[in-house]
């Protein structure tokens, strides 16, 4: 049987890992946030940059995680 490959969005292998990076970018974020002070535009663009990638981990392991559940519910029925 040949492996498929795996969709465009999923970053990482299970959604437990994806959570777990979703949390570690998150946590950067937050740093990056409450060390801005206005007019630093690096502090500003890497909190954005920081947020949106803990946002796209969390998003890909929901999806996974969703997947998964529906895939599991399928084989019962």
């Amino acid at each position: 049987m040949e492996r498929t490959k795996k969709p465009w969005w999923q970053m990482t292998r299970t959604p437990t890992s994806g959570f777990v990076l979703a949390g570690l970018w998150a946590a950067v974020a937050l740093v990056r946030w409450l060390t801005w002070a206005p007019g630093e535009r690096f502090e500003l663009a890497a909190a954005c940059v920081f947020t949106l990638g803990a946002a796209a981990y969390l998003a890909s392991a929901a999806a996974m995680l969703r997947r998964e559940r529906a895939a599991r519910r399928t084989q019962r029925a």
